[in-house]
């Protein structure tokens, strides 16, 4: 190789690099002005979109903080009614345990006394409408079998030979003819 050839390969390579250089440079001016461009379009509509954001999450925030308050007021006076109901309650039994002293048909001593306090709803006595309620399940103008009654349709036959029960008796000869 001659020194020529050597040279005009350094400086094809001094070349070479210099280009690489001021492209990498030129790529990397391209994309800070691309970054600059995009922070300015973010910082436009940050200005029209997080502010109001930001104001209706606050808003949220007081509306449900407001809707605590009334729930815990709400929850106060319900377990100051529930307090009130017991109290009336308990009024109206020991009223009652006074007249059951007081009546010698009671033995209010009994261990397994207790009051028959009416206003309970466990000791309700049972409204008509489901007292009732299975002979109105029963459709209109169909006869209805009475508790107790038998429970196998048809009649019994009458005892022939071993057999019998309850069964519909049927002519066999006169259906046959």
């Amino acid at each position: 190789m001659t020194p020529t050839v050597i040279v005009i390969i350094v400086v094809v390579l001094v070349v070479a690099a210099a280009a690489a250089f001021l492209v990498n440079k030129r790529n990397k001016d391209a994309k800070i002005a691309q970054a600059e461009e995009l922070r300015g379009q973010a910082a436009s509509r940050a200005q029209s979109t997080i502010a109001p954001a930001q104001q209706e999450a606050a808003e949220a925030e007081r509306k449900a903080e407001e809707a605590r308050l009334q729930a815990e007021r709400a929850q106060a006076e319900a377990q100051e009614a529930q307090v009130a109901a017991q109290q009336v309650e308990a009024e109206h039994e020991a009223q009652v345990r006074d007249a059951d002293r007081l009546d010698p048909r009671v033995d209010h001593k009994a261990d397994d006394y207790a009051p028959q306090v009416g206003g309970t709803t466990d000791q309700q006595p049972t409204p008509p409408s489901e007292a009732n309620r299975d002979e109105q399940a029963a459709a209109p103008g169909l006869p209805q079998r009475t508790r107790g009654a038998q429970e196998m349709p048809g009649k019994p036959i009458e005892k022939t030979d071993e057999g019998g029960g309850w069964f519909t008796r049927k002519d066999s000869d006169t259906d046959r003819a």
